[in-house]
């Protein structure tokens, strides 16, 4: 192409081309949201008051005129409009108007002229989503010349239409005419007719600009000339509800408003700029009391919104104003240590101001929480009667109607942050201990610091009196034919005293319920539950004989006295319930050979203590040995033709051998096991209540 056919080609347009359809087409209102357009008119004349107040001293005006289906000669005249559906809504204010430049920023489809203050540049094709069309008048001053301009927007791909403008008229005053023309049918029928609902709702809207006071006068008026103010319907109806409190962050003063809300759906706490909630956060996590549901008051229901409004909110939120430029993370331990404010250190201490304004409202509902847990923990969870009576304040802040297990875990968690608590004033003690400058506050500590180590202590013993009722009544249910008829297989049963599989390496002590037999089996110096011998490290003996439980004991761990040292064995193995299938001289099927057996192959090998150190297994070596199965007429037979000593409550069975090697062996039904332990334990739960 040559340079005269370039030259010949036209200039470009490159100003920036919208579809005002299309952007509307893309613009989501929902049908039950029809004030919306009003809302967005209202704001846009509020922000035109606050430009013109920059240069003048202004009293800020809006009024607000529902126009209504009907003859507008004939409602003017009628006592009593509300019945007539509204289809359009003039809006008239004093502000700056539509200048140069604000129309320029009007023409722009996606302008950010307000972004600073929370415009997103779209409420006209809000408006068009709802109406026909925008009707506009603007007298404005230019030059120091007052300027009349007009046109309408419309849903058309250009937008504007009908522009025109002139020297206004010499006595017109600054005024600004918006008329959202025409609702859309699938709008109208959404919208309140009620004069004074419209007025409460816009109240309710623009709520932070009333109560911040920095709100114009605003007139909802019908065509009959009927009107409400809404400043003072704000002082009348709503001022009164609202409780206001501070907080200071370093440097920095946050305000709170608590108000109450008809038509909000949770309670939420809303963090502010600009007038404008930027981001907002559910209550029920933060005060559970305050419940997921509104709460009563009278025939109405409400929720409670908590506005936090502050000049560093306002001057760190983000462009988008869809949060803030400060950290916001919920990393506890993090926020804690910075110096800087943080989301997390406001939301605290707002939830703390909540806490004040709502003091007697939660109190009462506390209380009655707390009346309605406190059977649950006397009668059923009575290891956490101490954590009621010393820590009563954190109970109180839990959620209410817990089921038991869910009441169990949160009693748990904060009974292990008052034992943490506990230990650390013990370490403090003994550290100041060694310098200490005021006796009497010392001793007042340290007395302090004793009666919450007892407490604790209690707690302690109680659980493990619960633990021990708990595993009786499992023991008894298990014991019961099931709903087929069928009894529990041995492993489960086996399982209730110890984890099958597993050795006390594996297992911690409160975890294995060895007491149900014999309360000295609790200490040993090693188990292992149903391993072969040969897979037992503490024992060298290459036999693949495997018994329920095999506990190797240092008569140190239990003796009271100080005679010498001497060593044992404990064997203990489970038949299921109601076996009735035993022979004698059938190791598989006789519990007694099998023991002896079991026995046997020890003496023929060696063992290790802990610290690698062999010792002598000797015939003189006592073995205790335990089998718990049922005494049935198969097994009962075995008993009597080996001579069998019955137990003095005739129910169970015993023998001793002294001539080959030294073993006590029992024969324990489950029924004796189970009321012998009930018996043992019996002034345990009646001195907690639990019987």
């Amino acid at each position: 192409m040559s340079a005269e056919e370039l030259f010949k080609i036209s200039n470009p347009d490159l100003q920036p081309k919208s579809n005002i359809a299309n952007k509307v087409r893309n613009t989501s209102l929902p049908k039950t949201k029809p004030l919306l357009p009003l809302y967005e008119a209202i704001s846009n004349s509020i922000h035109s008051i606050k430009e013109l107040s920059r240069l003048q001293v202004v009293n800020g005006r809006i009024i607000i005129n529902l126009i209504r289906n009907g003859s507008s000669e004939l409602l003017k005249d009628l006592p009593e409009v509300d019945d007539y559906p509204i289809h359009s809504i003039e809006i008239i204010d004093n502000g700056l108007g539509f200048n140069d430049d604000n129309m320029g920023y009007f023409i722009e489809a996606d302008t950010d002229h307000k972004i600073e203050i929370g415009g997103k540049g779209v409420g006209r094709f809000v408006c068009l989503k709802a109406f026909k069309k925008i009707e506009v008048k603007s007298h404005f001053e230019a030059d120091e010349k007052l300027i009349t301009r007009t046109f309408e927007y419309r849903n058309t791909k250009e937008g504007i239409h009908n522009f025109d403008q002139s020297a206004a008229d010499e006595h017109r005053e600054r005024t600004t005419r918006i008329l959202l023309s025409e609702y859309r049918e699938e709008y109208q029928k959404h919208v309140p007719m009620n004069l004074f609902q419209i007025a409460r709702d816009i109240v309710s809207h623009f709520l932070l600009y009333f109560i911040e006071d920095s709100v114009p006068e605003i007139i909802v008026r019908n065509q009959n000339n009927h009107e409400v103010n809404c400043k003072n319907l704000y002082n009348t109806e709503f001022q009164k509800e609202i409780q206001m409190g501070t907080f200071i962050i370093p440097d920095s003063e946050f305000k709170l408003y608590l108000t109450k809300s008809y038509k909000s759906q949770s309670h939420k706490i809303h963090y502010c700029a600009h007038h404008r909630s930027v981001k907002e956060e559910g209550l029920i996590s933060k005060i559970p009391d305050l419940g997921k549901y509104s709460i009563k008051e009278g025939e109405t229901q409400f929720y409670y919104q908590a506005y936090v409004v502050s000049n560093f909110l306002d001057n760190h939120v983000d462009t988008e104003r869809v949060g803030f430029d400060f950290p916001t993370d919920d990393d506890e331990e993090e926020m804690t240590v910075t110096q800087e404010i943080t989301l997390y250190k406001i939301r605290n201490k707002a939830v703390d101001k909540i806490e004040e304004l709502l003091s007697d409202y939660l109190s009462e509902v506390r209380e009655t929480k707390i009346n309605n847990y406190r059977p649950t923990v006397n009668d059923e969870l009575p290891q956490y009667r101490a954590v009621f009576k010393n820590r009563l304040d954190e109970v109180k802040k839990l959620p209410p109607s817990l089921p038991k297990q869910k009441l169990d875990i949160e009693l748990y968690r904060i009974e292990a942050n008052w034992k943490i608590e506990v230990k650390e004033e013990a370490a403090k003690l003994i550290e100041e201990r060694k310098d200490i400058q005021n006796l009497e506050e010392y001793k007042n500590r340290y007395e302090k610091f004793l009666q919450q180590f007892n407490e604790i202590g209690q707690v302690d013993l109680a659980r493990y009196i619960v633990h021990r009722k708990t595993v009786i009544d499992l023991l008894d249910q298990f014991l019961n034919i099931n709903q087929s008829e069928k009894f529990q297989d041995e492993d489960i049963i086996h399982n209730i005293f110890f984890p099958i599989k597993s050795n006390s390496d594996e297992v911690l002590p409160e975890n294995q319920n060895l007491w149900l037999l014999d309360e000295r089996l609790t200490y040993h110096t090693f188990l292992s539950s149903d391993k072969s011998f040969d897979k037992i490290n503490e024992l060298e003996v290459q036999s693949h004989d495997r018994t329920d439980l095999i506990i190797y004991n240092d008569a140190l761990a239990f003796s009271e006295d100080k005679r010498a040292p001497h060593n044992s064995f404990t064997i203990v193995e489970f038949k299921k319930p109601q076996r009735n299938n035993f022979h004698d001289y059938d190791s598989e099927k006789n519990p007694m050979e099998q023991c002896e057996r079991y026995i046997e192959s020890l003496l023929m090998g060696k063992v290790k203590d802990r610290t690698g150190r062999f010792i002598t297994v000797e015939p003189n070596t006592p073995f205790y040995v335990y089998i718990v199965c049922d005494i049935t007429p198969s097994l009962e037979k075995i008993l009597r033709n080996r001579e069998y000593i019955q137990t003095p409550d005739k129910l169970g069975y015993f023998t001793v051998k002294s001539q080959y090697y030294k073993a006590y062996i029992e024969v324990l039904p489950f029924e004796k096991v189970l009321k012998d332990a009930q018996k043992r334990n019996r002034i345990l739960f009646d001195k907690l209540g639990i019987s």
